[in-house]
């Protein structure tokens, strides 16, 4: 009997070393963490759309979608070509100033690591433009607590499933729901 709940004690601790991000493996570079035999997932867009009250943010919203997509996905050209339609749409748009030279960092940038550092900050824009705006879907904000050397970062996502910007395929599903904004 003794031995029955040890074993399912194991079994336990096993699946919640599983959930805290297990499918990653330490590599011998730089400490860095990478998946084994993880393929990236394309990321198909939510079934329900989110949509706000102001005109405008839907497209605000959508854009930055594509850049965290492409920054998952290690696409830091694509990333690039997305965050300069997200300046673009944004820039006509009132109180949209620190979201679009937020977006111009990473259009600026061929690096991938520093169009990572800069979506930190368009995140936080994106956030502050769309927050109590949300009429009807929901928006996920997501966080990984080892993004920028366990600092941690956080993004926002239309779907609650984690696909971390911040990590790509080395971490692709590290991070948890912190927040979900929808309508009141």
């Amino acid at each position: 009997m003794k031995r029955r709940s040890v074993l399912g004690f194991s079994l336990a601790m096993s699946m919640l070393l599983a959930v805290a991000c297990s499918e990653s493996k330490k590599s011998e570079h730089g400490g860095h963490e990478h998946a084994e035999n993880m393929e990236m997932e394309h990321h198909e867009p939510s079934m329900v759309k989110t949509s706000f009250t102001e005109e405008g943010l839907g497209g605000t919203f959508e854009n930055y979608i594509k850049v965290k997509t492409a920054l998952v996905e290690g696409d830091a050209q694509a990333a690039s070509k997305y965050a300069q339609e997200l300046a673009t749409a944004s820039a006509e748009l009132e109180g949209h100033a620190e979201l679009v030279e937020s977006a111009k960092v990473i259009v600026a940038e061929s690096d991938l690591e520093k169009q990572r550092e800069g979506f930190e900050k368009l995140s936080a824009a994106v956030e502050g433009v769309i927050e109590g705006h949300i009429s009807s879907g929901k928006v996920y904000k997501q966080y990984c607590p080892m993004a920028f050397n366990n600092k941690g970062g956080y993004w926002l996502s239309d779907v609650a499933e984690i696909r971390n910007p911040y990590f790509g395929d080395k971490m692709l599903k590290c991070g948890r729901v912190e927040k979900e904004m929808g309508a009141l």
